[in-house]
């Protein structure tokens, strides 16, 4: 047992040595790492072959199947999966284990036959009982490519130095340059490919990013939200309203766990096929990754319910929105947006009934999430 948990602490080294290679977008030396790390996962495994104890046995062979994901082995990270849910594991560990081994499935799903993705190109593949034989609710599909096309404009404003509050909507020149473009969709999970131009050589400027580091770095992100990898996804994104709004786009992208219970992506950099399958819902995602508010005494967490008439996006640290109760005639709601929330979440809700969440702070209520009803 010693033995065991000593080679799981290694392995767990070097897998956040090959995450952060990962995200360094140094693909050779991530692959290399992972498989590496999960040489001494398997190892570990081995040292307690005679003695598989709960929950260790099922932890190991989680951690293990995780790791054989991040290398690409679907075949073993099956394996891994089945052996540990055949041992009898506590039923949260068995829950992980079966939702691990969904993502297997869905990732043989994205493997279409046929399709040559280059490295300026997203496949996005849709799963869940919503989801049918090349067929798909056009609001969930829809809603989803219009998100991931926000988070890339939002990746090339800040890798170009924009802060959030200058750039407000991606100017036409960007979209220009890095414009999305849409294939014809396919069946099998319901896939697309999103084609990113490449800008015009006579147009590129100094900074500018090129099309597959772009992509990169959206793999790199939608694979930290999926893990939950708060910290990392802070330090990927210092900038607090990038990052508020990164989390706001990526709860819309991710699966309802109803119509839709996997999203998926994959693109080809350096070579290299990459695959990212986000299980997570809107529910599991936090609002924030850090709360930056620390006000003196604890705010009152509020739910109001309404129809949203008046945006006002002119104060520099947050716009203002008024919500009209429907419940309670002649009741209007005041609601202080944070930056990073207006353009890209609240404004394209106009008109809408809406619920929103927030901390009720005197007049106002401070914004932390909001839906249309």
């Amino acid at each position: 047992m010693i033995l065991a948990t000593e080679l799981h602490s290694r392995s767990m080294d070097i897998a956040e040595l090959a995450l952060l290679s990962r995200l360094r977008n140094n693909h050779h030396e991530a692959d290399r790492l992972f498989r590496e790390s999960l040489k001494h996962e398997l190892d570990a495994i081995d040292a307690m072959r005679n003695e598989p104890l709960e929950p260790t046995f099922s932890i190991l062979h989680r951690s293990a199947a995780t790791l054989a994901l991040d290398c690409n082995d679907l075949r073993l990270a099956e394996k891994l999966i089945t052996a540990a849910l055949s041992n009898e594991p506590p039923n949260e560990i068995a829950d992980e284990l079966r939702d691990l081994l969904e993502q297997v499935y869905f990732r043989r799903h994205l493997k279409l036959r046929g399709v040559c993705l280059e490295e300026d190109e997203l496949q996005m593949s849709l799963a869940g009982e919503g989801v049918g034989f090349g067929v798909v609710q056009s609001n969930e599909f829809l809603e989803r490519v219009e998100k991931a096309s926000k988070l890339i404009y939002r990746i090339v404003d800040r890798r170009n130095g924009k802060s959030f509050g200058s750039s407000g909507r991606s100017k036409k020149s960007i979209k220009d340059d890095y414009e999305v473009f849409l294939s014809v969709p396919r069946a099998a999970s319901f896939a697309v490919t999103l084609k990113l131009g490449r800008p015009n050589e006579q147009r590129i400027l100094p900074g500018m990013s090129d099309t597959a580091e772009l992509l990169d770095e959206f793999m790199n992100l939608m694979g930290l939200l999926n893990k939950g990898d708060y910290p990392s996804i802070e330090s990927a994104i210092p900038d607090p309203a990038y990052r508020l709004n990164f989390i706001q786009l990526g709860k819309r992208l991710a699966p309802d766990g109803k119509k839709v219970t996997m999203v998926g992506f994959t693109t080809m950099s350096k070579g290299q096929e990459r695959t990212v399958a986000v299980s997570r819902t809107p529910s599991q995602i936090p609002d924030k990754v850090i709360d930056t508010a620390s006000p003196e005494h604890e705010l009152q967490m509020v739910t109001v319910y309404g129809v949203l008439k008046f945006a006002d996006a002119t104060h520099s640290d947050s716009g203002k929105i008024r919500i009209i109760d429907e419940g309670k005639k002649g009741v209007v709601h005041y609601v202080k947006v944070p930056e990073g929330m207006m353009g890209d979440i609240v404004k394209p809700l106009w008109d809408c009934r809406v619920v929103v969440k927030g901390k009720k702070d005197g007049k106002f209520i401070i914004l932390e999430d909001i839906n249309e009803q």
